[in-house]
């Protein structure tokens, strides 16, 4: 074997699944390593691994030595995989071996582990879950709101300085200028829709209830003037 190779494989399976990827490294020696394998379908040792590579079965091989075959293989596999194969080739620690995940936002290369962060979690069946996207560690910290500490993309994330001086979300809606005003006395910069929104709400919900105090108290102003009209549309 002159090449050192990662390959993946329809191995074993697990509850309410037939089959699932699992893989196998084979270094430029010729040594086999078992990175994942499970089930009936596992192949834990050279014999078996050289039974694959001869045989019609479904498997895919990628040549570690070269960046776009691993690019190739960061780009096909679900993330969660791809993770779990990086933070191998991590603790195996072959300085010959550049290993790396892509990131799913900025495309770029991620080689330790400990700097990637898996996010789009959701079940896929049974009781098991997958994540859709993989990224770094630059690009969390970009799309994580600094108030909920949520990631939800860089898309999804306002400057509250911007969002106060001239942003859309503002036209019209006194209380999301109150919301950014208030968060950036709290200290914070960047936060998600949700939590501005949230913010705002909660700035009218109150704001709502002293008017209603108010005009309970002192008749002032009229349940029944424009100023109040948003406790009869409430009631509608």
């Amino acid at each position: 074997m002159k090449t050192s190779i990662l390959v993946q494989y329809q191995g074993g399976g697990y509850d309410g699944c037939i089959w699932e990827w699992n893989y196998f490294f084979i270094d430029k020696q010729g040594m086999f390593h078992d990175i994942e394998s499970s089930g009936r379908g596992a192949i834990t040792t050279i014999e078996q691994a050289k039974e694959l590579l001869d045989s019609d079965d479904t498997h895919y091989i990628y040549d570690i030595t070269n960046d776009d075959s691993i690019a190739d293989f960061s780009k096909e596999c679900n993330p969660v995989h791809i993770a779990g194969v990086l933070k191998w080739f991590n603790d195996y620690n072959d300085p010959d071996i550049d290993f790396f995940a892509i990131c799913s936002e900025c495309g770029c290369k991620i080689t330790d582990y400990d700097d990637l962060s898996l996010e789009a979690w959701h079940g896929c069946g049974g009781i098991v879950s997958t994540a859709d996207s993989l990224i770094c560690h630059e690009c969390r910290l970009i799309g994580t709101c600094d108030n909920c500490s949520e990631y939800v993309g860089d898309e999804h994330i306002f400057p509250v300085y911007q969002v106060e001086i001239d942003s859309d979300l503002c036209r019209d809606n006194k209380y999301m200028y109150q919301a950014a005003r208030a968060m950036i006395d709290d200290g914070l910069d960047r936060v998600c829709e949700y939590c501005l929104d949230n913010r705002a709400a909660e700035i009218e919900k109150e704001e709502h209830e002293d008017l209603l105090h108010q005009s309970l108290l002192t008749g002032k102003p009229d349940l029944f003037s424009d100023e109040m009209r948003w406790l009869w549309t409430n009631m509608v």
